[in-house]
């Protein structure tokens, strides 16, 4: 039982780890030229990716504690049992965190776009938006110091100068000799790390997840339950060969081609057969528990044979 307890909770700090590491990994891909985002963006941004990576980073870690319950186990019903036990936490403690009213308010000014103040274009930097262009030398005081405009609206473009111009904190506007301009910063876009991938946007298990945000919480549950139930019946991977790293790499292509797996299935195409199959059948239920119920059969079922049949390795440690 200690032993069962100490990998459970070594399991749970690799969790934060991944987590942090998943997170600084997504902000990194924020971008914005010719000026950097502020500090308070980025936090924002991490906690976003934080919130939304929260089963992704519960994934891997699962699959990084096949090799540990299967090493320092020697009951594998007791080692599954004791990765049932960690990915129901783990994905609990991520939907219960998404539906936290404080980070629900972060999470959707992120995605709305929307900041508590507006972000300035640095000085000595210029600034082009429409038909006019602006130049900063300096902020003082919620003033800009030597203020340039240009405006390209009409058949010759003309210059205006200020040395002093009071910026508004709402809008970032500020009158340069009677016309406005706006000192506002583009938004920060965000750059994907496998623009490849982007054809499953909205089908990760991540993204199907948030989504749910708003529907009751047994709906969550059960896609996420689902989802485990199939993750956990590949647990066979971390012992197909004799070779610890041809394993490891075995389960890397297991957790990749699983969340691919998973978003095709979960496409509207597939939702649709597995609906209307199921009404044959005289079965009135939703895609989603559709999806989830054959996930973890599936998964149910893999599992059941690998207990069945896989046989006691001589690495084990006694508990």
């Amino acid at each position: 039982m200690r032993v069962w307890l100490g990998v459970l909770g070594r399991a749970c700090i690799e969790f934060l780890i991944i987590l942090l590491l998943v997170s600084a990994a997504a902000t990194a891909g924020l971008v914005e030229l010719p000026s950097l985002p502020n500090f308070h963006t980025i936090t924002l941004k991490a906690v976003e990716s934080a919130l939304e990576l929260l089963p992704l980073a519960a994934l891997l870690t699962i699959f990084l504690s096949f090799f540990s319950f299967e090493t320092r186990m020697r009951s594998r019903s007791a080692g599954w049992l004791g990765l049932l036990v960690l990915g129901t936490l783990l994905f609990a403690v991520g939907i219960g965190m998404r539906r936290v009213p404080l980070l629900q308010e972060i999470s959707s000014r992120q995605i709305g776009g929307a900041s508590s103040s507006i972000q300035l274009i640095l000085p000595g930097r210029a600034i082009q938006k429409d038909r006019a262009a602006l130049w900063i030398g300096a902020y003082e005081k919620g003033e800009a110091i030597d203020a340039v405009g240009v405006d390209f609206g009409s058949d010759y473009p003309r210059l205006d100068y200020a040395p002093r111009a009071e910026v508004d904190p709402a809008s970032g506007e500020l009158d340069v000799q009677g016309r406005n301009y706006s000192a506002a910063a583009s938004p920060p876009s965000y750059q994907p790390l496998a623009p490849e991938l982007s054809m499953f946007s909205g089908s990760w298990i991540w993204d199907r997840l948030a989504a749910a945000d708003r529907e009751p919480l047994y709906v969550a549950f059960a896609m996420a339950g689902g989802f485990l139930l199939l993750a956990l019946g590949l647990r066979f991977i971390c012992r197909l060969t004799s070779w610890p790293l041809a394993n490891a790499l075995l389960a890397a292509a297991a957790l990749a081609g699983l969340a691919i797996l998973d978003a095709i299935l979960s496409g509207p195409a597939v939702i649709e057969r597995l609906e209307a199959l199921a009404s044959r059948l005289g079965l009135h239920l939703g895609g989603a528990f559709i999806l989830a119920g054959l996930e973890a059969l599936l998964g149910l079922t893999l599992s059941a044979v690998d207990l069945a049949t896989a046989p006691r390795s001589p690495r084990r440690i006694d508990e």
